[in-house]
């Protein structure tokens, strides 16, 4: 892994998302072993490395289930990382650092789900097509309640990660629970999400699909970018270039559910219908100052009119897509107020690990402030998350592609 660091965009509902951790605090070097000393060292003279390590000294003592000093030393990081109010701080070490590289890559072994968090739990983000996970009739906005023997309360997306991938061809039963729709609200509120149903789902290698693309009537080429990952730019102008040698007049771009991914991505999107040198985002650190990231000049069409499907899961790149190509008039955004994440995180090598944390926050283009308020859609509609699977109940794409006809005519 190259020490340099890297700059990704994560978000709640990502392929690998803001972890929520309940330990708080550093772990003192005295309590670890030399290894792990390596990877965090404390002033022992310090109220930090004092209490730390009669805490951990205390947990051994009196705990119904002690941690070890590894398990001790990654809360520790982790709850350090959070400290300052990062709720998307964590740090990984050098086994969940490679899964989430896999992920980046496109290609793992698991079920084809994007998590996301929220309400203190986890929750499908996203079903992959043509994967177990769809096959076995889950969801996006399912939320996991049981999987294998082990219920909790307290899912993060790295637990649930860690549980659902596993040796392909291996089996891992799913306790979910869809959310109640509002006429089927019961009385007697049983389970806080909705109703639980339970699947068993064999694992299988997950290439993860960066595109889905078909040409829709009235020739409007349509494209669903599922997260923004190292190959996004390049899948994206193959599919369009595709669509448009067949004679596609007009474009959907369907970045619902996308959670986001790597910040150069979105700008190497909005690059492929914007003008060369067009400001796509502002970014605001502390450290850093300000900066501001320009398009590439690498446009796939200018002209064609462009329709952006977003919803409450759109979120990070796909705001900053959307949010960059509303401000320039270039799109209409149809669908529902997107999810609202306008930070950015750094991943910063740590002993065999990394840490990630916020280092700075970002405006659209033309200096929007959308953090905690979303991108409001030009042409609101809103809809069952349920009914994108059927592209006839699909109203928010119908209206798209309406949209898109007329604009042609």
């Amino acid at each position: 892994m190259s020490k340099e660091k890297s700059i990704v965009v994560l978000v709640l509902g990502g392929v690998v998302l803001a972890l929520v951790f309940f330990v708080a605090g550093v772990l003192s070097s005295q309590l670890l072993s030399a290894h792990e000393a390596k990877l965090f060292a404390t002033n022992q003279n310090s109220a930090l490395g004092s209490q730390t390590t009669q805490l951990f000294n205390l947990m051994q003592k009196e705990a119904n289930d002690p941690p070890s000093e590894s398990t001790a030393l990654s809360g520790a990081l982790n709850g350090l990382l959070r400290s300052n109010g990062d709720q998307y701080g964590r740090y990984l070490d050098a086994k969940a650092l490679s899964s989430y590289t896999d992920d980046m890559k496109g290609q793992f072994g698991g079920i084809g789900v994007v998590l996301g968090e929220k309400n203190g739990t986890v929750f499908v983000n996203q079903v992959y097509p043509d994967t177990p996970a769809a096959k076995a009739g889950l969801q996006a906005g399912d939320y996991f309640y049981k999987i294998d023997k082990t219920t909790s309360n307290a899912w993060t997306t790295q637990k649930v990660q860690s549980a659902v991938k596993g040796k392909v061809g291996t089996t891992v039963t799913l306790t979910m629970q869809r959310p109640y729709k509002k006429d089927e609200m019961p009385q007697d509120v049983k389970y806080n999400f909705g109703n639980p149903y339970t699947v068993t789902i064999t694992r299988a290698i997950i290439s993860t699909p960066n595109t889905e693309s078909k040409m829709l009537d009235g020739k409007v080429g349509y494209v669903r970018l599922y997260e923004f990952n190292e190959k996004s730019t390049d899948d994206l102008r193959s599919a369009y270039e595709k669509l448009i040698k067949e004679g596609a007049t007009s474009l959907i771009l369907d970045l619902r559910d996308n959670p986001g991914g790597d910040l150069n991505q979105a700008v190497g999107v909005s690059s492929l219908f914007l003008e060369k040198g067009q400001s796509v985002v502002q970014i605001k650190s502390r450290v850093q100052g300000t900066s501001v990231l320009k398009t590439t000049g690498k446009t796939l069409t200018k002209d064609l009119p462009l329709i952006v499907l977003v919803n409450a899961n759109s979120a990070s790149a796909s705001e900053i897509v959307s949010g960059a190509l509303q401000d320039y008039k270039r799109a209409t955004i149809l669908g529902m107020k997107t999810f609202g994440k306008a930070c950015v995180q750094t991943e910063l090598p740590f002993g065999d690990g990394a840490a990630f944390m916020t280092t700075a926050d970002y405006l659209t283009a033309k200096g929007r402030d959308i953090n905690a308020k979303g991108i409001t859609p030009d042409v609101k509609l809103e809809m069952d998350i349920a009914l994108e699977l059927d592209q006839a109940k699909d109203t928010q794409l119908q209206k798209a592609i309406e949209l898109a006809q007329s604009k042609t005519q």
